[in-house]
């Protein structure tokens, strides 16, 4: 097991976006409702995972690609 990213237990889980992330929080990020106070809380840590995952491959690409 490792310590998750989100929560920072040590749970099981799985990697996404190149982050370690467990069931629980994944279930909560993914079954959460656009209705739900914490909407936009988990929307805000979606762009911040995405934008890791997207500077490391963007920092791994050759120049002008």
């Amino acid at each position: 097991m490792m310590f998750c990213k989100i929560c920072g237990e040590e749970r099981r889980g799985f990697r996404i976006f190149g982050l370690y992330m467990c069931k629980e929080c994944f279930n909560e990020l993914a079954f959460t409702s656009v209705l739900d106070d914490k909407y936009d809380i988990y929307k805000n840590l979606v762009r911040i995972l995405l934008s890791y995952y997207i500077s490391d491959k963007k920092r791994l690409s050759p120049k002008g690609i």
